[in-house]
């Protein structure tokens, strides 16, 4: 599918932020599980090369934040202000909670079912900072599409359920979020390209 027009780039850019959000889950799950105890006795860095995990880390980032305004900018007039609140909050969010780290991209505490609580377990403050600013304003920019109607509403809801559960300490608890990014983004994608395809139609008819 050709890239035709800013829409589309916005798409493709929310598809490739899901997609990471689930290899890094994949990656970090795969590293627990050839180790368990692996990041207990090493440092994150020495664990992982750190140029290409600092690198991906920062093109996640990147990506969230064009996909996310894609998202919202396609349909601004139908979201109002909810959604422009909404997308205000997670800009701020994805600045001050994602990590410096691919494996480990969100700042808060990860919990897998062989560590103890203390494990990983992040200060109440970087929590607080990820579900005021990131989560929320995924919840909100989510409302806003629900209440617009004009992205699938399966996906959506996947969407909002998918924010609230970055907040639990649970193993894979990117997928579901990344997964709504990635088939938000695909939609996106092939609206765009819809629009594209109507406009040279009637460019061709005059």
């Amino acid at each position: 599918m050709r890239l035709t027009n800013p829409v589309q780039w916005g798409g493709l850019a929310a598809l490739l932020a899901g997609v990471l959000l689930i290899l890094s889950d994949l990656r970090r799950l795969y590293s627990d599980l050839i180790d368990p105890y692996l990041l207990r006795t090493m440092s994150l860095s020495a664990a992982i090369p750190f140029g290409s995990d600092w690198s991906l880390g920062l093109i996640l980032a990147v990506l969230l934040l064009l996909g996310l305004f894609g998202l919202y900018a396609y349909h601004a007039k139908n979201e109002g202000r909810l959604g422009l609140i909404g997308l205000v909050l997670v800009t701020f969010g994805v600045q001050l909670s994602m990590g410096s780290s691919f494996v480990f991209p969100f700042i808060r505490s990860i919990v897998w079912p062989w560590e103890t609580v203390e494990y990983f377990e992040e200060p109440f403050g970087s929590v607080a900072v990820l579900a005021l600013g990131f989560v929320l304003g995924s919840i909100l920019l989510g409302v806003a599409m629900l209440r617009g109607d004009f992205y699938p509403r399966v996906v959506t809801v996947l969407f909002i359920v998918g924010a609230v559960i970055l907040l639990l300490p649970l193993p894979l608890d990117d997928v579901i979020f990344g997964g709504a990014m990635a088939w938000l983004g695909y939609t996106l994608m092939w609206e765009g390209r819809s629009e594209s395809v109507q406009a040279s139609h009637q460019s061709n008819n005059y």
